[in-house]
């Protein structure tokens, strides 16, 4: 409508021309001029169109976080509510832990019984050590007994005896006997206290560990600060562990790391236009009111998919046949909003109108006349973006079929 206002001017020259010789108006009189408003209003849409495109079809996308349990059990307590903001390391709900604690106490009483195997063997050892040296001694009284009788032998004394020589010579085998198992005693307690009894100890605490992490999983925690916004779970309920079917979803909170971005889908015509940096503005439905304030909100064009979502193929046992395909695909566009406190304005979700602006026109028009005009021309298509808005309005009250 604005066009057509705004290029009627040669149909209204003709006429105030024809008033003025006195002449007849009739459609014959007035064609050339009608003709020329015709050329002027579609050369204007063209410009206005392709410069300065816009799109019905953009939404404020938002992602959710699943919340399932790793390990399947009944549902034993819940402590949030839907509409709840959690931060990372909540507890969520817990689910029945009885066979995790009695692996906990196992491991615990495990752990208990090693360490009571190395404090048995480091009171063991004093005493083993006590039994080497009686056995040395002993072995050293039976050496010197078995010494002097040899002596007596070589020399033919009257004291030597045969007897006597046989039997320290066993008392010598057997205290050196004794005094090689005192030994290997000792050392069979060093070896169970240094290598066999800590290595028993490190698998009973990795037991433990591991019975701690399975207990741990019964209660389920936040990994992402945001709302729970459904909440489907009751106490007595089996936890589902499946994504498909989640006991709750978490909508995470808009940070730097998770920005709130406008997705808008253009026509694949408008790819000579769109660039990275160029200046939009949004209006989204829920921030629609009768005032007006708050509605359209400024924005930037941060990002253009290099891909149109149709193209893509998988494997599959067909052939890939394009007039197979709906539709012909969006250019999808990311736009972000220029003033940060304005996110907390927009809901996610919302449909909007994403209307995109040549503010710095390039090519041959750089610096022109014509280029500078078409860049004026933004303001046309801003009025237009506002009187959609207010359609939007209407619709959505009822008043015009919404």
């Amino acid at each position: 409508m604005i066009e057509l206002l705004i290029t009627c001017f040669p149909l209204l020259i003709r006429i105030a021309y024809l008033r003025l010789r006195k002449r007849e108006i009739s459609v014959y009189a007035v064609h050339r001029a009608v003709f020329i408003w015709m050329m002027l209003f579609f050369t204007l849409i063209f410009t206005i169109e392709y410069y300065h495109p816009d799109t019905g079809n953009a939404l404020i996308p938002f992602r959710v976080v699943p919340v399932v349990a790793e390990r399947g059990g009944t549902v034993t307590e819940i402590y949030v509510v839907a509409g709840q903001h959690v931060d990372p390391g909540d507890e969520l709900f817990a689910v029945d832990d009885s066979s995790e604690r009695a692996q906990v106490a196992e491991a615990k009483a495990r752990i208990s019984e090693v360490q009571a195997q190395v404090i048995a063997a480091q009171s063991e050892i004093p005493s083993a050590q006590d039994e080497v040296t009686e056995a040395q001694a002993d072995l050293e009284s039976a050496q010197l007994t078995l010494t002097n009788l040899e002596r007596l032998g070589k020399e033919n004394s009257p004291a030597y005896a045969e007897d006597n020589y046989l039997r320290a010579k066993d008392r010598f085998d057997a205290s050196t006997a004794k005094v090689n198992e005192a030994q290997q005693n000792v050392a069979s307690l060093q070896i169970q206290l240094n290598d066999v009894l800590p290595a028993q100890l490190s698998a009973a605490q990795a037991s433990l560990e591991a019975a701690q992490v399975g207990l741990d999983k019964t209660r389920i925690t936040s990994e992402v600060a945001g709302r729970i916004d459904q909440l489907t779970l009751n106490v007595g309920d089996r936890a589902g562990q499946f994504a498909l079917s989640p006991a709750m979803v978490i909508v995470p909170d808009i940070t730097p790391a998770n920005p709130l971005e406008i997705v808008g889908g253009f026509s694949q015509t408008n790819q000579a236009v769109l660039h990275v940096g160029m200046t939009a503005e949004v209006a989204c439905k829920t921030n629609i009111n009768n005032a007006m304030t708050d509605s359209v909100f400024p924005a930037r064009i941060t990002r253009i998919q290099n891909e149109i979502a149709t193209g893509q193929v998988g494997p599959t046992g067909t052939l890939l046949q394009p007039s197979q395909r709906p539709g012909t695909g969006d250019l999808v566009v990311y736009a972000s909003l220029v003033y940060p406190e304005h996110e907390k304005m927009l809901v996610e979700g919302s449909r909007c109108i994403l209307q995109a602006y040549t503010t710095h026109i390039g090519g041959s028009l750089q610096g022109t006349f014509w280029g500078d005009l078409i860049e004026a021309w933004a303001i046309e298509k801003a009025v237009v973006m506002r009187m959609k808005v207010w359609l939007m309005l209407f619709v959505g009250t009822g008043l015009a079929g919404g």
